[in-house]
């Protein structure tokens, strides 16, 4: 494909598909904004009382419940599923092949030593 019409491809794909005709373009009337509007405009990205007041919608709260309130199960469930075949051989072994082998050794330093 030739450079002009790839170059032509990538500027149809991001200009808008109509433009906006002139009724509506055209201002209606003319707004009153206030002398102290400068001031707001000019401090935007700060907070007017120091303090940051977060919200949390409707939407979040709806997403965050749903999390929430499903964690506990779902971690139930991973855990119950994997309880058989892997915690309780793993449950087994620990007990009687590393704490009897503890024990035996444990047994033996006490033979041996004198004090």
């Amino acid at each position: 494909m030739s450079l002009r019409r790839a170059i032509a491809r990538v500027s149809q794909a991001t200009s808008p598909l109509r433009k906006t005709s002139a009724r509506d373009q055209k201002l209606i009337g003319s707004y009153p904004v206030p002398p102290e509007a400068h001031i707001w405009w000019a401090n935007r990205s700060q907070v007017p009382g120091g303090e940051i007041k977060q919200t949390f919608s409707h939407f979040q709260q709806k997403i965050m419940w749903q999390w929430l309130h499903n964690m506990p199960a779902r971690w139930y469930w991973r855990l119950s599923a994997w309880a058989w075949p892997v915690g309780v051989p793993c449950l087994t072994m620990y007990i009687f092949v590393y704490k009897s082998c503890e024990a035996d050794v444990e047994a033996g330093i006490r033979g041996k030593a004198w004090y």
